[in-house]
């Protein structure tokens, strides 16, 4: 057996000794970091509602609380309302939880919990979900420039205290910039198994399939200042495709339209319906035409039908209101940011 070599030795637990050093240093630092890291992420949570309370927003929750170490930064609040300057948009939840990698705080998950509420202009909307989640993309910069957003859950339901309700299955919604236009934006929505809640003899019993992709201006950058003190306006609106395929009846449409600082839209949509000769009903039973138009308005679609049994209708937006072909179907939806 060859002597121990008693220098090596020395020097392989000295190299030991100071590799140990080394990573317990690094570790430390990045401890450190971390705490840094947290306790500025609190600072600036605490600054963004201040500055938003200052704009006249009302946030407020029971707690809100940091943790995530050492890989994770992440947030959990719990029993939050959040309400518009003007009050008519308030959004109330039980809990919301956001997650961000400590080496990439500029991209966060958000996990929303079963049941949220949102009153809009005085009416009570329920979302029911299972699973939704949506990732967030800022830019690292100061103003943290929005980049993309995707969102999705494995069903859907929404109930109004108005009395209508839409129940679906896996939604998928996805945004984000489209470059180079200034604030210029595309986004893309799927929904399967969409059920509107329609007590009409003339609807579909199969639930529908919705598919939709669009691009739109807004009149300011979407940053972290974009809702003070308002939410952005949408200036232009292009459809680029909308397809609805329910029960045999499938909508397809596209077109453009401009947006007055009221929300007014002005422009015209082309809708293509096939399969519309049985769900035609639809429109005086929803109220939209005089039941004693649905005769005249079946026969004028019959002549205007293409080949295939398509029917194509310009859905026209004009001086605050709209029609489909030459049935007037009354004000215009006013287009904006919820």
């Amino acid at each position: 057996m060859p002597p121990i070599d008693a220098g090596a030795t020395d020097y392989e637990g000295a190299a030991m000794k100071l590799l140990l050093i080394i990573v317990l240093s690094v570790a430390a630092i990045y401890a450190g970091v971390w705490v840094v890291a947290s306790r500025g992420l609190n600072h600036g949570l605490q600054a963004g509602i201040a500055a938003a309370e200052a704009q006249g927003w009302q946030i407020d929750s029971g707690s809100l609380t940091t943790g995530g170490f050492p890989s994770r930064f992440d947030v959990h609040a719990t029993d939050l309302t959040v309400t518009a300057p003007d009050g008519n948009l308030i959004w109330q939840a039980p809990w919301l939880e956001t997650a961000a990698l400590s080496y990439r705080p500029n991209k966060v998950i958000a996990v929303f919990p079963p049941q949220q509420t949102l009153r809009v202009d005085g009416q009570t909307l329920t979302l029911a979900s299972d699973g939704l989640r949506a990732s967030l993309a800022v830019a690292a910069t100061r103003l943290l420039d929005f980049s993309t957003m995707t969102a999705e859950a494995q069903s859907l339901s929404l109930a109004s205290d108005l009395g209508w309700s839409v129940t679906g299955g896996a939604a998928v919604l996805g945004l984000r910039a489209h470059g180079p236009a200034a604030n210029t934006f595309e986004a893309y929505l799927k929904m399967a198994d969409v059920q509107p809640s329609l007590a009409l003899p003339s609807a579909p019993t199969a639930p529908a399939q919705v598919t939709a992709d669009a691009t739109f201006t807004l009149d300011r950058p979407l940053d972290r200042l974009a809702l003070l003190p308002a939410r952005p306006g949408i200036t232009a609106l292009t459809l680029d495709t909308l397809t609805v395929d329910w029960g045999g009846l499938v909508l397809s449409a596209n077109g453009d339209l401009s947006v007055d600082p009221a929300g007014i839209p002005t422009g015209t949509i082309t809708v293509v319906a096939t399969g519309w000769r049985d769900r035609i009903g639809l429109l005086a039973e929803a109220g939209l035409v005089p039941a004693g138009m649905l005769q005249t308005l079946t026969s004028m679609a019959g002549m205007l039908t293409g080949a295939g049994g398509a029917l194509t209708l310009p859905l026209t937006f004009a001086n605050g209101n709209m029609a489909l072909g030459p049935v007037p179907l009354g004000p215009a939806p006013r287009i904006a940011l919820p």
